[in-house]
């Protein structure tokens, strides 16, 4: 089965481009309730995310939100967030190691 990489299909808000993958680790720190490093070749809503292991992911419970950063090909890193549900909290917290 080919995974589908094409980020923007998950209608995601933009928090930040052009950013590092620390800056974005940071931000994520600082402004999600929880935070977990995710296994390479994760996905969110069956789109792939890409960078360079390891990755991180922030949720914002209230606001039921996914905070995550991506590298797109050609033009960087960028930092995004997107409407999650409890099922997508969940194989988050499933498959993922949690930090914080």
């Amino acid at each position: 089965m080919m995974l589908n990489r094409c980020v923007n299909k998950l209608q995601p808000d933009l928090i930040k481009e052009e950013t590092t993958p620390d800056e974005a680790i940071e931000y994520i720190k600082r402004n999600t309730s929880e935070m977990y490093e995710m296994p390479e070749g994760f996905t969110i809503k069956g789109i792939s995310i890409l960078g360079k292991p390891p990755l991180y992911v922030g949720l914002k419970l209230k606001r039921k939100e996914i905070v995550f950063y991506f590298k797109k090909p050609c033009f960087g890193t960028y930092l995004m967030k997107v409407k999650g549900n409890d099922e997508d909290l969940a194989k988050i917290r499933e498959e993922g190691k949690r930090i914080k």
